[in-house]
């Protein structure tokens, strides 16, 4: 027999995993910057963010977590 877990799969701090998803995620999109758009680095790079996106989705339930959102201030009125 295995032994019992004494910890719930869940049971780990969501927000400091995505919080270094997202750094990573930033860090990435800032190497392809620098790579031919073709090239397999640059296509693994791509591979690696959707990879950290459906992650976010998971722990999230919001498909666009990680990408930029636009600020909430109103526009001006006339």
């Amino acid at each position: 027999m295995t032994a019992g877990r004494s910890r719930s799969p869940n049971d780990f701090d969501r927000a400091a995993v995505l919080a270094v998803l997202g750094e990573a995620r930033g860090t990435l999109i800032e190497a392809k910057r620098c790579l031919r758009p073709r090239s397999g680095l640059s296509r693994s790079a791509d591979a690696l963010i959707c990879e950290i996106d459906e992650f976010g989705l998971v722990l999230t339930g919001a498909q666009d977590y990680f990408h930029l959102k636009a600020h909430g201030t109103p526009g001006r009125q006339s």
